[in-house]
This record gives structure tokens, C-alpha cells and sequence, in this order.
């Protein structure tokens, strides 16, 4: 395989946990961030309700998300019933958040975490639905994850990849991987569709929701 910079994007999101998990409830943040995080990042809260929306009914099923930082589709998850949810992370303090949660949600029983990428979680557990939602913006070469995730999905598989040639695109590319020193990566559909494919996925569906291709898959 070749070298990714996986190392680069373990400290950038073991730095920033709580910063980005204040996306969600807004907590220390003032109104004026509060307000811009709706407009700039509105696409972070439209995919939580994608996902939501496309999974459905979870009471009993077992779910994956690949990429859990926080915690937050993991509680939800166990919160609507879900039979048991598994977050994988790189960044221990993004898990010590989700751990949190899960534990004043009074979900905790339904949960565990590892401390992993993917490529080197070693499992031999399926699951009915995986996700895998803000992830790829920071993997340079998906098609070895794609292939061990859908080796552990039974059912459905969720993803969003950020697209190619949006206005944010740039700004990204320099705040992230100029400034803050993690690499960031965007993707064209058809190129989203032929890793999918290539790993042993059916494209199911596939809408465009914000800077974002949200792609509903299954195994073949």
C-alpha cells in the first residue's frame, strides 16, 4: 500500500476534538460562531438527518461508523434503538469524548470504541450498516479502507465525500492542510462510484447535499 499521511491526521484531530465537537452543541462558542457554523457548515447537520433519514428504523441492528470522532451518530444510534454501535477512531481524545456521551446519554451499554484505523482494526465482526461520514475528506487513498469496511457490512453502507470544484474547496485546502498542517482531499462522482464498485459495493443512490456526495451503497 502506499504511505498516506494518516500520522499528519491523527494529531490534527486529537488537537481539535472539543472545537469540533462544538459544532454540534455550540458550547463556548459565541452567537456570531454559533450563527456562522450554521451557514458555512450547514452540510455537517444535513448529513447527520441523511444518515438518519436513510437508516431508518435501527431498533435491534448492529452499526459501525468508521470515523466516530465524537461520538455523536454513535449515540444517536443507541439512543433509537439500535442493538449495539461500535465507533472506530484514530484520536484518543475524539473517543474520550464519545465516550462521555454515550455515558450521559445512558447508552453506554449499547456502545464500544477502538482505538484504530481501519486498516489495522483487526475484527471479525459484521455489521448491518457502516458508515463512514466526514472520513474521506482526509484518506488519500480510499480503495484498501473501502475494501475491509465492506467486508464487515452485511447490509447498507453510508458515506460522504467531499466534492471537487466547490468555492470551499480552496478555502479548505489552505485553512486545513497550509495552516493547520493536515491534508484534505476532494472527489468527482464518478471516481466515488468506481472505488465504490471496485471494493464490492452497488451504488444504491447517490444525492448531493451541500459541498458533499452522500452515496447510499450495498455488497454486491
Amino acid at each position: 500500500m502506499k504511505q498516506d499521511n494518516m500520522p499528519q491526521v491523527t494529531r490534527f484531530w486529537n488537537t481539535i476534538a472539543e472545537e469540533f465537537d462544538a459544532i454540534y452543541t455550540g458550547a463556548n462558542k459565541s452567537w456570531t460562531s454559533r450563527f456562522l457554523d450554521r451557514v458555512f457548515r450547514k452540510d455537517i447537520y444535513q448529513r447527520f438527518h441523511w444518515v438518519m433519514q436513510k437508516c431508518g428504523d435501527v431498533r435491534g441492528k448492529t452499526i459501525c461508523d468508521i470515523g466516530c470522532g465524537s461520538g455523536r451518530f454513535v449515540t444517536e444510534f443507541a439512543k433509537r434503538g439500535a442493538a449495539h454501535v461500535t465507533g472506530v477512531d484514530v484520536a484518543p481524545d475524539m473517543l474520550k469524548l464519545a465516550q462521555g456521551l454515550v455515558e450521559r446519554d445512558g447508552v453506554a451499554d449499547k456502545c464500544d470504541f477502538a482505538l484504530s484505523d481501519v486498516l489495522n482494526w483487526k475484527t471479525d465482526r459484521k455489521f448491518d450498516i457502516a458508515i463512514a461520514i466526514g472520513f474521506w475528506d482526509y484518506i488519500q487513498y480510499p480503495p484498501e479502507r473501502l475494501r475491509l469496511i465492506r467486508n464487515l457490512t452485511k447490509e447498507t453502507f453510508l458515506s460522504a465525500w467531499p466534492r471537487f470544484w466547490t468555492w470551499r474547496m480552496p478555502v479548505r485546502k489552505v485553512r486545513l492542510q497550509y495552516i493547520r498542517g493536515c491534508p484534505v482531499y476532494f472527489f468527482r462522482k464518478p471516481k466515488v462510484f468506481e472505488m465504490l464498485e471496485g471494493a464490492g459495493f452497488q451504488v444504491v443512490s447517490c444525492e448531493t447535499i451541500g459541498k458533499l456526495f452522500c452515496v447510499e451503497a450495498r455488497p454486491k
